[in-house]
């Protein structure tokens, strides 16, 4: 296994996993400086990869993020458009690594996208990190009205919505 430190920062900072990252198994999960929610931990409390975690309970370090930091990612996500596809525990580990200014380690672009707009670090797990920014709003499949909010369909013709890029920009 690679120290999750040395392959993302020599600086020591914080490093915050979430599931996809730790079911990678990827990261030493030994190594000092790993954060995780609560709520990650209760993703994979079975099978093989759970069993490793709890063995690793002295180095991980389990922290709740504070409800200021939770409440600024759903602000976010919501701006960005990535609120509907993101769980609570993708949003408890987005706000714990904006809450300690670590680097969040994923492989959801959702999660990525949200962090990446509130200039939060980001490194995949396992998958190539995003290369763009995008802004979500939703478009009918009929009639191809353009909504910023999810609603359950189009007021106008009745087909449902999906998600449209309303704005790109290449990652900074």
């Amino acid at each position: 296994m690679v120290d999750t430190i040395d392959r993302i920062d020599n600086k020591t900072r914080p490093v915050i996993l979430d599931t996809s990252a730790i079911l990678s198994g990827k990261y030493d999960l030994t190594s000092n400086g790993i954060f995780v929610p609560s709520s990650v931990l209760d993703e994979i409390r079975k099978g093989k990869i759970g069993r490793l975690v709890s063995l690793s309970t002295d180095t991980i370090k389990v922290i709740e993020p504070d409800p200021k930091y939770l409440e600024k990612v759903r602000k976010a996500a919501v701006s960005t458009g990535d609120i509907d596809r993101m769980s609570n525990t993708d949003i408890d580990a987005v706000a714990l690594a904006l809450q300690l200014s670590g680097i969040l380690v994923t492989d959801d672009y959702s999660m990525q996208n949200t962090a990446v707009a509130l200039g939060v670090e980001v490194s995949p797990a396992s998958m190539k990190k995003i290369g763009k920014i995008i802004k979500w709003t939703y478009k009918c499949t009929g009639c191809g009205r353009i909504y910023t909010k999810k609603i359950s369909s189009c007021p106008i013709c009745g087909h449902e919505l999906r998600n449209y890029p309303a704005g790109i920009r290449k990652r900074t």
